[in-house]
C-alpha cells in the first residue's frame, strides 16, 4: 500500500473511532481543520475520510451549514440486530463442533480481561474484548468474511452498544456472565441452548434501551 493510501486509511480510522466512541457526539458539527490539528493528519486524507464516512452514514452534510455527526437511528439498530441474531445463532452452533481446547483457553482469557475492565469508567477496552469474543466464534466457524461484512451493517448497533457501556445504571457484568455461559454451553455442544442464549444476549438491548436513550437523549434520531 502506498503512502497516500496509508495516510487516508489512518485518517479514516482515527475519525471513525471518534464517532464510534462518541468522542465526537452525534449531532456535533465537525471541522476538517480541527480534525487535522487534533489527529495530526493531512488535509487531503481528512477530506477523503470525511467523504467515506458520509457514504457510510456516519456523517451528513447540510448545505450552507456544514458537516455533522449523524445521530443514531434506532430503526437501523434493530435491523442490524435482526441480521446479527439470525447469523450469530448459526455461527455459535457451528462452533460447537469445531472449537478446540486451545481456542477455549483463549476465550477464557478474553473473559477474564473483560472482568478486569467491568467497572472502569471508560469502556473502550471492555468493548474491544466484547468484539473479540464474538469475532472469535466466527473465526472458529470459518466465517471470518461474514464477520467483516457484518461490521459494515452493524455500524449503528455498535454505536449504541458502546453508549450502553457508558450508562452507570447498566452494569457490565451481565454481559460477561452471558459470555461465560455461552462458552460453557459451546464446550458441552448444547446447540439449542447456545442459540437461545445468543438471542437472549443480543436482546439485552430490549431491556436497556430506555436507560441509554434517557442518558443520551440528544444522540438519537427516532
Amino acid at each position: 500500500m502506498d503512502t497516500r493510501n496509508n495516510n487516508q486509511s489512518t485518517a479514516y480510522d482515527k475519525i471513525k473511532r471518534l464517532i464510534m466512541t462518541a468522542e465526537l457526539p452525534p449531532g456535533t458539527k465537525i471541522s476538517k481543520r480541527d480534525l487535522v490539528k487534533r489527529l495530526g493528519i493531512g488535509e487531503t486524507p481528512a477530506r477523503e475520510a470525511i467523504l467515506s464516512l458520509e457514504k457510510e452514514g456516519l456523517l451528513y452534510i447540510l448545505p450552507q451549514s456544514g458537516t455533522y455527526v449523524s445521530k443514531i437511528k434506532m430503526q437501523e439498530v434493530y435491523e442490524a440486530l435482526f441480521v446479527r441474531e439470525t447469523i450469530e445463532k448459526l455461527v455459535f452452533s457451528e462452533a460447537c463442533d469445531k472449537i478446540t481446547p486451545e481456542e477455549i483457553i483463549s476465550l477464557e482469557k478474553k473473559i477474564q480481561i473483560q472482568k478486569i475492565y467491568e467497572d472502569l469508567e471508560e469502556p473502550e477496552i471492555y468493548f474491544q474484548m466484547d468484539e473479540e469474543f464474538h469475532s472469535a466464534f466466527y473465526s472458529i466457524a470459518g466465517k471470518n468474511f461474514v464477520w467483516k461484512w457484518m461490521q459494515l451493517l452493524n455500524t449503528q448497533l455498535s454505536r449504541y452498544r458502546y453508549l450502553r457501556l457508558k450508562v452507570p445504571a447498566l452494569p457490565r457484568h451481565s454481559i460477561t456472565e452471558d459470555h461465560e455461559e455461552l462458552l460453557q454451553l459451546v464446550q458441552m455442544k448444547k446447540k439449542e441452548q447456545v442459540e437461545q442464549l445468543v438471542s437472549k444476549h443480543l436482546h439485552l438491548i430490549d431491556q436497556d434501551v430506555r436507560y441509554v436513550q434517557a442518558e443520551f437523549s440528544t444522540y438519537f434520531d427516532g
